[in-house]
């Protein structure tokens, strides 16, 4: 190399460095309030919130999984949305004897941090490791600049806006997904035993931290060994070994997800929602309709808003990535992600995948933001095939540099909170002091409420102040009442259930998080198009003692129901009441629901068909003038039928096709004088009554009035299976609780979990972390240890 060349690589040096180090000092300061110890403005931050809250509680109780009270009026807590990001927290809340929200504000910047060094270390493992450092700086550093300046549509966003809005656990399970496939492919080239390791523990902390995007990690696995196959059957004993390791360590986290799934709210593992998001982003147009609406031109307002926000730059990434397709997928080092690029576009604008694995839908967001930062990856080499010495190329390091420049100032001026909406990442600086003051004295109010008091909240959709589950959240945690609500990825089937009956008895309210739908059969259901007040009949059943909301709406419905509700506080615009039940209802001991399959097929009733079933015969009962409890009869429970007759008032038989199991049971009830009915399921749903349905009211009349038909349960939790009675029998309700038959209830014990299925969960997580900072060690022993040194 001559003096001149040499020159010239010193300064590129010098100038890649210095750049970088200016990237690596803006992190601290653009996100400076994650580091003020005040609450966050994100749109699901205040619920990780309580979460992060409710993990402290159970690791010091020694388990990683427990019950709540938070949320539901009672719920499993992590069995379904895995709590190693909580861990963190935890571990941050710890070291450093900082409080939750401090702890979970830092716990965000360090996410960035990993998700920032996880896209640069993909980036080089796969596309840049034959380049110099200061090469491998500026390209790995554009694909992250290209990634975080990304804000995405919808409630959350996607990138950065994401992470603060809410998003950050995904996010964070993204850089751990990209730190295992930098590991596996370090060991597919060196064959080093401390690489192994590595993806051995981020595999396993990938299970614990995000259930999505385990399997989307599964799949992008698939793609992996599909392309390296080779290296698989060359290594297949010793991978078979590791499988089985990652198998073992994940097990808590598969066990709890297989065996209970069934009692998810649905919204997370069954519900696609529609494509939210574009590689461009509807902002710019939005900004350019707002500036046109004050008299700009929208032409001209569009164009300036489109160079200022950067956009033109995916434009340009989107020219480099079709005009080159070819080269990408047909290159050894990007015919990997190019491959990954495709497969999430698809699964990011169509769910057929939930019609060729039945059941199996996703959030499309969720896969547009797996597929953006594959998408962000590959941009830099796009630059890098316009470039080159041969003739017509421009030349590459004043191109990469100039383009990270560019991405640089755009990352500056990038404002995260002006896509939400927002006027501050701080909560209470986003607030005025109406609102502050508003929200410090209905917390007051709330306060006030008797001890245990299960409150339902009006929610509607909206990014304002109040009227979401994430504005509710923290305001009845830190009250001190139970929230009847929250958040649906972590909770029983209760949430679709009484979201369907709040939009039935609110037809403005927002049926949040669910896809099941059962508004307008309810409607059908109601006598003469008239309301009695369902919505506040399901309530009591739940056990739910208050309501408050805000909208008129909410008010019209409270005078029209004046004599079911009591005023507790106000506090303009909420209100806050008290449900009282209906005097003229006639009250009876519980009814058992039997479905004749498990006479005719010896199949389980299951959850959610015995939810909705049990629902519409609600609305029959009602509408006659009385009130009960519906309780499920399952395959166990109609084994020892004997022990549960007392309890009950009534027996009732769905059928759908008469058949001789439920003949002859029906005959040993009607043995036992036990009122007793068959109804047809289509008869449940028939605009016109049938014939069973008419002799309902003759049935009901001969039930014996009770006046302790709400009384007999000892908890408002709603029903788990992992729970177990100590005493008595643990049965399922109309409204998805749990409902305790003892012959003392009083002195009855409440139901538990198994602890040991929380210790073992703890332990498999703390054994992946564990295996994780190991193998960090390990690497960093063997990179600085002296006899490397010496070679």
């Amino acid at each position: 190399m001559d003096s001149l060349s040499f020159r010239r690589v010193v300064w590129a040096k010098y100038l890649a460095y210095g750049l970088g180090f200016l990237i690596l000092l803006s992190l601290p300061l653009k996100f400076w309030y994650l580091f003020s110890g005040e609450t966050l403005s994100g749109w699901d931050t205040p619920g990780h919130i309580v979460l992060a809250k409710e993990f402290v509680k159970q690791i010091q109780s020694g388990t990683a999984t427990g019950w709540s009270d938070v949320w539901f009026g009672g719920f499993p807590i992590f069995y379904f949305y895995p709590p190693f990001y909580y861990f963190l927290v935890y571990l941050i809340h710890s070291l450093f004897s900082i409080n939750i929200e401090s702890a979970f504000s830092i716990s965000i910047f360090l996410s960035i941090l990993s998700l920032f060094y996880s896209i640069y270390l993909f980036a080089k493992q796969f596309l840049w490791s034959l380049y110099p450092r200061y090469f491998q700086i500026l390209f790995g550093f554009s694909s992250v600049l290209f990634y975080f300046s990304y804000a995405g549509e919808g409630l959350q966003g996607t990138s950065l806006v994401g992470i603060v809005e809410g998003t950050v656990i995904s996010s964070f399970s993204h850089s751990l997904i990209l730190f295992a496939l930098v590991s596996l492919d370090r060991y597919r080239k060196k064959l080093k035993s401390i690489d192994l390791i590595l993806f051995v523990g981020f595999t396993s902390l990938v299970f614990y931290s995000h259930l999505l995007s385990s399997i989307f990690y599964c799949l992008i696995l698939v793609l992996y060994f599909f392309e390296y196959r080779a290296f698989l059957i060359q290594n297949i004993q010793k991978f078979s070994f590791v499988g089985l390791f990652i198998f073992f360590l994940i097990l808590p986290v598969a066990y709890n997800y297989f065996r209970f799934s069934e009692y998810t709210s649905g919204v997370f593992y069954g519900y696609a929602y529609p494509p939210l998001l574009s590689i461009l982003g509807k902002d710019v147009y939005d900004s350019a309709l707002l500036a046109s609406a004050n008299g700009e031109n929208l032409t001209l307002a569009y164009l300036v808003a489109f160079i200022n926000s950067g956009r033109w730059l995916s434009v340009v990434a989107l020219f480099l990535f079709l005009f080159n397709f070819r080269k990408f997928h047909n290159s050894p080092r990007s015919k990997l992600i190019t491959t990954i690029i495709l497969v999430f576009f698809w699964l990011s604008l169509d769910y057929s995948l939930g019609y060729i694995l039945p059941n199996f839908k996703i959030h499309n967001y969720r896969a547009f933001d797996c597929f953006f930062i594959t998408f962000s990856i590959l941009f830099p080499f796009g630059i890098h095939f316009i470039s080159g010495k041969r003739s017509g190329k421009l030349p590459l390091f004043p191109l990469i540099y100039f383009v990270l420049i560019v991405q640089f100032v755009l990352f500056l001026n990038f404002d995260l909170t002006k896509y939400q909406k927002y006027s501050s990442p701080l909560w209470r600086e986003s607030r005025t002091t109406e609102e502050l003051t508003l929200y410090q004295n209905l917390a007051e109010k709330l306060k006030s409420l008797p001890k245990g008091a299960l409150v339902q909240p009006e929610i509607v959709k909206s990014k304002l102040m109040f009227g979401t589950p994430h504005f509710w959240l923290p305001l009845l945690y830190n009250a001190g009442v139970r929230n009847n609500l929250g958040l649906t990825v972590e909770s029983s089937y209760y949430s679709t259930l009484v979201f369907n009956w709040q939009e039935f008895g609110f037809g403005h309210t927002f049926r949040w998080g669910t896809d099941v739908d059962w508004r307008d059969t309810l409607t059908s259901l109601q006598i003469e198009g008239k309301d009695p007040g369902y919505y506040l009949d399901f309530l009591l059943r739940s056990g739910v003692t208050h309501m408050v909301g805000f909208t008129p709406e909410y008010h019209n419905y409270l005078n029209q129901f004046k004599d079911r509700i009591q005023t507790i506080a106000v506090e303009t615009p909420f209100t806050i009441v008290k449900i009282l039940p209906e005097i003229e209802q006639k009250s009876i001991l519980p009814i058992g629901l039997i479905h004749s399959n498990l006479f005719n097929s010896n199949s389980e009733y299951g959850y959610k068909d015995f939810l909705k079933t049990s629902s519409f015969l609600q609305m029959y009962i009602t509408n006659i003038g009385y009130r009960t409890k519906i309780l499920r009869i399952n395959r166990n429970q109609l084994e020892k039928m004997e022990s549960l007759l007392p309890y009950l008032s009534a027996v009732i038989v769905i059928s759908k096709e008469k058949g001789f199991g439920e003949v002859s049971f029906m005959e040993s009830i009607r043995n036992k004088k036990i009122p007793s009915i068959v109804i047809q399921e289509s008869e449940l749903i028939s605009p016109n009554y049938g014939y069973t349905m008419l002799t309902l009211p003759l049935f009901l009349n001969q039930i014996p009035n009770s006046p302790e038909t709400n009384q007999i349960r000892s908890e408002t939790h709603s029903f788990f299976k992992g729970r177990a009675a100590l005493t008595g029998e643990l049965m399922l309700d109309d409204t998805g609780r749990e409902f305790l038959l003892a012959k003392d209830n009083e002195n009855a014990k409440v139901p538990v979990l198994s602890y040991v299925d929380g210790f073992v969960y703890l332990i498999g997580m703390s054994v992946s972390f564990l295996l994780v900072i190991v193998g960090v060690i390990l690497t960093k022993i063997s990179y600085f240890s002296f006899s490397k040194t010496k070679r």
